[in-house]
């Protein structure tokens, strides 16, 4: 339609041209006339091409969906939406390659898979739930699939006579073949089944800031003692915690309330040291102190008594990248440890452990004597604990599980430089603590001192992508009470491990260790030192 406006505006203008130059000079002014049509006839073609342009814009808007304004917001997640489910297994495979003085001795508190008749074990089988649920509730739940119940079997030696040397004691392996009466079988075996589900950590940390700097942690966690302790096995190489720090809480764990402070720049710090694969802890608190029962994790508490407990770390990085970190913890409290009949004897922690000297009073002990817990009671004659006698020394109160407990405090100091790519970790630590006596006969308070040093070395293979190493070795020596074995014996260790961590992927780890031990068998009376070498293995995978 613009077009033949446009068609017919030129057509009268250029008839119009031709009438006035007809005419001639009596007519208006053509000059005049000329412009005037010229400047309607470049109105009209504006007005077209304003009416094109209108036109496809028009077009184009009509092709798009209808304007909604910004998508709203998406809903709030439900507070079960939050939480991450992860987790890890852990198979092991050990092998005595020579042990002595006795190969049923070979025994270690730490790793049940270590011992005679022992094959595949499955070490950890842990699933973990964990989640900010709300800005200011963190929640951690993790169980192990993979508990057994300690003492499935016993390697206690049986004796029989041999010939008419009635002084002589024989051990006899099961199923002998040499041709003397008086067969036994060494030990006895159970059917007790393992791989039983059990809680490690179900706490809740309430934090106090939107920085979430202060926070508290109500529940069973890991106790802030020693850096080793709070390292994750997921991370950590060598298969076991070194002895001497690990014996001050066993499964590291215990139940309480726990306030912990990190400055938002130092959360970052630890997360990052884990997640950077460079071994570390995780975020404790770089200044944390709490109150817990003292008796273990999934223990049942066995006084009124309570453990404190308080630690300091600070991680320090240097321009180039590299990270160290130095720590200071201790801990208080008192503990009631378990008790079992044994026969007492001399030698403890050596390699002559049982010996019973003819003439002593030794002798007019049985084998079901259960040593004396020599701790303080409450003195309070209406208490169901006393009796008119049972005191050490004659008459006086009896205290039933060693009343208060044996006082159990130590201190540590740490030291750790990150593997980037050259790591080095050592800790030391010293204290009192429950301990059977030289004779067997009571547990007391004795000394302890002890620790390690470990060092490693981080090699990512960049060029063929065969995946990361973490060679390393481990010296660890260790004094003291096992307070948490039967009757807390006194053990010796003397350890070198030397072994190497492979992580051809990130979800899969192989590790192998050779282990030079000297060390005692604290699992069974009469608690005798032995000298082995050990060779392990243990796949992990994670997920």
């Amino acid at each position: 339609m613009k077009f033949k406006v446009g068609q017919h505006a030129l057509a009268i203008a250029a008839f119009g041209l031709y009438s006035l130059a007809a005419i001639g000079p009596a007519a208006a002014d053509v000059s005049a006339e000329i412009r005037a049509l010229k400047a309607r006839l470049s109105k009209l073609e504006a007005d077209e091409a304003r009416a094109k342009r209108e036109a496809k814009a028009a077009a184009m808007h009509a092709a798009l969906p209808a304007d909604k304004g910004p998508p709203p917001p998406p809903p709030p997640l439900h507070w079960y939406e939050r939480l991450s489910l992860r987790g890890y297994t852990q198979m092991r495979y050990n092998d005595i390659l020579s042990g002595g003085p006795y190969w049923y001795d070979v025994r270690t508190t730490n790793d049940r898979s270590v011992g005679d008749r022992q094959n595949f074990f499955i070490r950890r089988a842990r699933i973990i739930l964990s989640g900010d649920v709300s800005d200011h509730l963190y929640l951690y739940f993790q169980n192990d699939f993979a508990s057994s119940p300690p003492n499935a079997n016993s390697t206690s030696p049986t004796f029989a006579a041999y010939g008419n040397v009635a002084a002589q004691s024989v051990y006899y392996f099961y199923n002998p073949v040499f041709p003397y009466p008086g067969y036994n079988q060494v030990g006895s075996y159970s059917n007790a089944p393992g791989n039983f589900a059990q809680i490690r950590d179900l706490y809740a940390d309430i934090y106090f800031d939107k920085d979430k700097e202060f926070r508290v942690r109500a529940g069973q966690s890991k106790i802030p003692y020693g850096f080793e302790n709070l390292q994750s096995s997921q991370n950590r190489l060598a298969l076991d915690r070194a002895d001497a720090i690990n014996t001050c809480c066993k499964d590291e764990r215990d139940l309480g309330l726990f306030f912990m402070y990190t400055p938002k720049e130092m959360r970052h710090l630890f997360r990052d040291l884990v997640k950077n694969n460079l071994k570390g802890s995780g975020d404790y608190g770089m200044v944390a102190f709490g109150v817990y029962n003292g008796q273990g994790a999934n223990r049942i508490e066995l006084n009124k008594g309570t453990h404190l407990v308080a630690r300091f770390t600070y991680p320090y990085v240097f321009e180039n990248g590299q990270v160290v970190e130095a720590s200071v913890q201790g801990y208080t409290g008192r503990f009631v440890p378990y008790t079992a009949a044994i026969r007492p004897s001399l030698g403890m922690a050596t390699n002559w452990a049982g010996y019973v000297p003819p003439n002593s009073l030794l002798n007019n002990i049985g084998s079901g004597f259960v040593p004396y817990v020599n701790g303080p009671g409450w003195n309070n004659v209406g208490n169901f604990n006393l009796a008119q006698y049972g005191a050490v020394n004659g008459w006086g109160p009896f205290v039933a599980n060693g009343g208060q407990g044996i006082r159990d405090s130590r201190v540590a100091i740490t030291g750790v430089i990150y593997p980037q790519p050259f790591g080095l970790r050592a800790e030391w630590n010293w204290g009192v603590g429950p301990q059977l006596n030289s004779t067997q006969t009571a547990i007391e308070a004795r000394r302890l001192n002890g620790g390690y040093v470990e060092a490693t070395y981080k090699y990512e293979d960049k060029d063929f992508g065969t995946g990361v190493y973490f060679p390393f070795v481990k010296w660890q020596y260790y004094n003291g009470g096992f307070k948490f074995d039967n009757n807390a014996p006194m053990g010796r260790v003397n350890e070198w491990d030397v072994g190497v961590e492979y992580q051809p992927l990130p979800e899969v780890e192989f590790t192998a260790i050779y282990s030079r031990m000297d060390r005692t068998n604290t699992v069974a009376a009469p608690y005798r030192q032995f000298q082995a070498d050990l060779l392990r293995m243990q796949l992990q995978w994670n997920y």
